[in-house]
């Protein structure tokens, strides 16, 4: 299975990542979209964050309209805002 993010190529993790926005939020809407070639999941939240993701036989492709930070080691996707500053360190984490 390849795991594509923002358009890098990264490992699969069972259970997957978790998202952890430097914004908050407070409501937000998802929608699933069933075709024969896979499932487009759509979510959008009130702080400005879109995140789509397409769920295919061979790949999971995920879009979200804000830079990213992930971190590896602890399985955590950073989604950051345009002045966050963020170090990653040798051990996968940020």
């Amino acid at each position: 299975m390849r795991v594509f993010l923002n358009g890098r190529e990264m490992s699969f993790v069972d259970g997957g990542y978790k998202y952890v926005f430097i914004k908050p939020y407070n409501k937000h809407g998802q929608e699933k979209i069933k075709k024969e070639h896979g499932e487009l999941y759509l979510q959008i939240y009130d702080n400005g964050v879109q995140i789509r993701t397409l769920v295919t036989a061979n790949e999971i492709a995920t879009i979200i309209n804000r830079e990213v930070a992930i971190d590896t080691k602890n399985h955590l996707i950073y989604i950051l805002e345009a002045d966050t500053k963020y170090r990653t360190d040798d051990d996968g984490t940020v």
